[in-house]
C-alpha cells in the first residue's frame, strides 16, 4: 500500500505460523522460521544502519521482532502497538484447560515483543484491567478508512469466512442444513453440486467488504482484524478459533463473555451451533449498539504524547483505559 503511494518502504523479515487443517503446526512453524531467527542479528544491524540514516524520533512497531531491537541499538524510543500483548499486559480469567496454552503463548510473546519500550499501546475489542497502567494504554481497535466509511445495512445473508481452506469441508455441509442464506468466502464449491442457500465467492477486497457491511451476522475464525471490523459494523459474530492459536481462543472467549457473539470451542462448526447463534443474534446486535469499536483517535493521541514536538495538551484528549470501557447495557 505504501509502495503504491511512492513512500519509502524497508522490508523486514517476519516470523510466520504454519497452518494445516486450520491448526497451527508447531514443528513446521519452528522449521519454517529457523533461518530467519539465525539471521536475526544481521537483520537488526542492517535495520539499525537504515534507522540512523533517517534519524527518527520514535519507532512504532507492531508485533515484530527486529525493528524494536534495531531502535534500541541506536537509542531510539519504541512504542509497541499491537493486540497480541493484551495477553501479557492485562488481567483476565481463563478456564483451566487454557492455562498451559496461555503460558506457552505468553512465553513466545515475551521473546518477540520489545524489551522495555517507551510505551505499550494495546488495541482490543474487550477491555480487561491493565497490569501496569503507567506503561501501557488500552484503546479500541484501529480500523482502516474503508471500514469506517461504510454505512452498515442488515440484509438476509450471513457472511462466512475461514482464513484456511484445509480441513473445512464440513462447513459448507453445516451451512446447507440451516434455513438461512449464506455468502461463503475462501471455500471450495462442493463436488456434489449446487447448494441453494450458499453462494460461494472468490476473494475480493471490495466485494467482501460490501457483503460484510450488508450481512445480518458473520461466521468466521477468531482473528482480531475481521472480528473488530465486523463488530464496528454492528454484526453479531459466531467464531471458530484456529486450533493451537491461543490468541484466537482468548478473542472467542471474551467475545462470548461480553455478550457480543458466540464461540465454537474445541469442536467443528455444526448446523445446530449455527441455528442457536442465529436465534441469539438480535440480542448480540443490541449489545453492540453501546460498544466502543473504533480507537483510531485514541491511538493517535497516545502516540503524540511521545513525540518531541507534540502539544502536551493533546495528551489530555486521550481518555484513560478505564474511561474507554464500553457503556454497559
Amino acid at each position: 500500500m505504501l509502495e503504491a503511494k511512492d513512500e519509502p518502504v524497508l522490508r523486514v523479515p517476519a516470523l510466520r505460523q504454519v497452518m494445516e487443517n486450520n491448526e497451527v503446526r508447531l514443528g513446521r512453524t519452528i522449521r519454517e522460521n529457523w533461518s530467519t531467527v539465525l539471521h536475526g542479528p544481521s537483520v537488526v544491524r542492517s535495520l539499525a544502519h537504515s534507522f540512523e540514516e533517517h534519524d527518527p524520533d520514535l519507532v512504532i512497531t507492531d508485533f515484530e521482532a527486529f525493528s524494536p531491537r534495531a531502535a534500541r541499538r541506536i537509542g531510539v524510543p519504541v512504542i509497541s502497538l499491537n493486540h497480541q500483548q493484551v495477553l501479557t499486559e492485562t488481567n483476565y480469567l481463563l478456564p483451566a484447560r487454557y492455562r498451559l496454552a496461555s503460558w506457552l503463548t505468553k512465553s513466545v510473546i515475551s521473546c518477540i515483543a520489545p524489551r522495555r519500550p517507551e510505551h505499550v499501546l494495546l488495541t482490543s475489542f474487550f477491555f480487561p484491567d491493565l497490569k501496569h497502567p503507567e506503561r501501557a494504554t488500552l484503546v479500541p481497535p484501529i480500523l482502516r478508512s474503508a471500514v469506517r466509511s461504510r454505512t452498515p445495512e442488515t440484509r438476509d445473508h450471513v457472511l462466512v469466512y475461514y482464513n484456511q481452506t484445509d480441513g473445512t469441508g464440513h462447513v459448507p455441509q453445516a451451512l446447507r442444513e440451516v434455513d438461512a442464506s449464506f455468502i461463503a468466502y475462501n471455500f471450495d464449491p462442493p463436488d456434489d453440486g449446487h447448494y441453494d442457500n450458499v453462494t460461494f465467492k472468490e476473494p475480493s477486497l471490495e466485494g467482501f467488504l460490501r457483503d460484510l457491511a450488508t450481512s445480518r451476522a458473520v461466521i468466521c475464525t477468531a482473528g482480531f482484524t475481521l472480528m473488530s471490523e465486523a463488530l464496528h459494523l454492528g454484526k453479531p459474530l459466531l467464531v471458530v478459533p484456529n486450533g493451537g492459536v491461543f490468541e484466537q481462543a482468548l478473542n472467542a472467549l471474551m467475545l462470548w463473555r461480553e455478550g457480543l457473539g458466540r464461540a465454537v470451542l474445541g469442536e467443528p462448526l455444526s448446523s445446530q451451533a449455527i441455528r442457536d447463534f442465529l436465534v441469539q443474534a438480535p440480542a448480540y446486535r443490541a449489545r453492540l449498539a453501546d460498544w466502543r469499536t473504533c480507537g483510531n483517535d485514541d491511538a493517535v493521541a497516545c502516540i503524540e504524547r511521545f513525540l518531541p514536538d507534540a502539544d502536551p495538551a493533546a495528551s489530555r484528549s486521550s481518555p484513560a483505559a478505564s474511561e474507554m470501557r464500553p457503556v454497559q447495557a
